[in-house]
Protein backbone atom coordinates (compact mmCIF):
# COMPACT_ATOMS: atom_id res chain seq x y z
CA UNK A 1 0.00 0.00 0.00
CA UNK A 2 1.57 3.70 -0.58
CA UNK A 3 2.31 5.55 1.72
CA UNK A 4 2.36 2.94 4.48
CA UNK A 5 5.25 2.48 6.65
CA UNK A 6 5.36 -1.18 7.46
CA UNK A 7 7.06 -2.05 11.33
CA UNK A 8 10.47 -3.76 10.70
CA UNK A 9 10.34 -7.14 12.12
CA UNK A 10 13.50 -9.32 12.65
CA UNK A 11 13.62 -12.90 14.02
CA UNK A 12 16.91 -13.89 15.51
CA UNK A 13 17.91 -18.11 16.49
CA UNK A 14 20.25 -18.61 18.91
CA UNK A 15 23.06 -20.80 17.19
CA UNK A 16 25.19 -21.81 20.69
CA UNK A 17 26.63 -20.33 23.34
CA UNK A 18 30.54 -19.18 23.75
CA UNK A 19 32.97 -20.31 26.00
CA UNK A 20 32.54 -17.48 28.28
CA UNK A 21 28.90 -17.84 28.39
CA UNK A 22 27.66 -15.44 25.59
CA UNK A 23 24.81 -16.75 23.12
CA UNK A 24 25.31 -16.52 19.69
CA UNK A 25 22.31 -15.23 17.48
CA UNK A 26 21.64 -15.06 13.78
CA UNK A 27 19.01 -13.33 12.19
CA UNK A 28 16.72 -16.09 10.32
CA UNK A 29 13.87 -15.99 7.92
CA UNK A 30 12.37 -19.84 8.98
CA UNK A 31 11.48 -19.83 12.05
CA UNK A 32 10.61 -23.68 12.22
CA UNK A 33 7.08 -23.91 10.96
CA UNK A 34 6.07 -21.55 13.69
CA UNK A 35 4.08 -18.30 13.78
CA UNK A 36 4.77 -15.29 16.09
CA UNK A 37 1.82 -13.44 17.51
CA UNK A 38 3.67 -9.36 19.51
CA UNK A 39 1.14 -7.11 21.15
CA UNK A 40 0.86 -5.25 24.46
CA UNK A 41 0.68 -8.85 25.91
CA UNK A 42 3.33 -11.07 26.58
CA UNK A 43 4.52 -12.56 22.86
CA UNK A 44 4.00 -16.23 21.72
CA UNK A 45 4.43 -18.98 19.04
CA UNK A 46 2.35 -21.82 18.27
CA UNK A 47 2.99 -24.10 15.33
CA UNK A 48 0.97 -22.66 12.37
CA UNK A 49 0.12 -26.21 11.51
CA UNK A 50 -2.37 -26.02 14.60
CA UNK A 51 -4.40 -23.56 13.52
CA UNK A 52 -3.97 -23.78 9.78
CA UNK A 53 -2.01 -20.37 9.33
CA UNK A 54 1.14 -20.06 7.01
CA UNK A 55 4.62 -20.92 8.49
CA UNK A 56 7.12 -18.17 9.13
CA UNK A 57 4.18 -15.64 9.97
CA UNK A 58 4.43 -12.41 12.31
CA UNK A 59 0.80 -11.04 13.56
CA UNK A 60 0.99 -7.86 15.04
CA UNK A 61 -2.31 -6.17 17.11
CA UNK A 62 -1.68 -2.71 18.34
CA UNK A 63 -2.87 0.65 16.41
CA UNK A 64 -2.08 -1.51 13.13
CA UNK A 65 -3.34 -4.97 12.79
CA UNK A 66 -1.08 -6.97 10.25
CA UNK A 67 0.51 -9.80 8.78
CA UNK A 68 3.82 -10.34 8.23
CA UNK A 69 5.01 -13.66 5.92
CA UNK A 70 8.94 -13.37 6.69
CA UNK A 71 9.24 -16.51 3.44
CA UNK A 72 7.32 -15.14 0.99
CA UNK A 73 8.25 -11.37 1.66
CA UNK A 74 4.60 -10.64 1.65
CA UNK A 75 2.53 -8.29 4.30
CA UNK A 76 -1.52 -7.37 5.31
CA UNK A 77 -2.51 -4.71 6.73
CA UNK A 78 -5.95 -3.99 8.24
CA UNK A 79 -8.20 -1.35 9.16
CA UNK A 80 -11.37 -0.68 10.79
CA UNK A 81 -14.20 -0.85 7.77
CA UNK A 82 -15.49 2.72 6.80
CA UNK A 83 -18.18 4.74 8.96
CA UNK A 84 -16.27 3.95 12.11
CA UNK A 85 -15.58 6.15 15.27
CA UNK A 86 -12.09 7.35 15.45
CA UNK A 87 -12.31 6.82 18.80
CA UNK A 88 -13.14 3.12 18.90
CA UNK A 89 -11.56 1.45 22.14
CA UNK A 90 -9.43 -1.38 20.95
CA UNK A 91 -7.54 -4.68 22.30
CA UNK A 92 -3.96 -4.78 21.31
CA UNK A 93 -3.95 -7.92 22.98
CA UNK A 94 -3.68 -11.71 21.41
CA UNK A 95 -5.10 -14.58 23.85
CA UNK A 96 -1.94 -17.04 24.05
CA UNK A 97 -3.82 -20.86 23.45
CA UNK A 98 -4.16 -22.90 26.38
CA UNK A 99 -4.31 -26.45 26.67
Amino acid sequence: TEGVKLPTVMVFREEDTTMCGKKNMRRTKDFGGLCIFISKGEDFCVEASSCNLQPNSVFVNDRLFGTLNLTKRSYGRYEYPEGTPDRIPHSPYWLPPYS
